[in-house]
């Protein structure tokens, strides 16, 4: 067990979906959503926070795509600009329908 709780392979009673919050070094911020295909644990979301924190810097630019309240988006996010981000899990309520998401 963590100190924070969780058992790093436990499943948690989460959606697929994930959060993610870019601050851009502007100070805008950018929020974007992504789908997990292996169960949701702590290790799986550190794991995914952990790459895109090694990608912070660099030229690398991340496509996230994803249908969310009826609508398809496709967003990218060039790394270099990126000075701080945020990985959370969507409850699952919140995960089919969008309408508690708000931009």
């Amino acid at each position: 067990m963590t100190s924070d709780g969780f058992q790093n392979d436990e499943e948690l009673a989460f959606g697929q979906t994930l959060s993610i919050e870019f601050t851009l070094l502007s100070g805008e911020t950018v929020t974007v959503r992504d789908t997990l295909e292996e169960p949701v644990t702590e290790a799986t979301i550190r794991s995914y926070a952990d790459e895109l924190i090694h990608q912070m810097g660099s030229d690398t630019v991340r496509t996230f795509a994803y249908l969310w309240d009826g609508e398809f988006y496709v967003d990218a996010v060039r790394l270099r600009e990126v000075a701080a981000l945020s990985v959370s899990t969507v409850p699952p309520d919140e995960d089919e329908d969008g309408d508690d998401w708000e931009e």
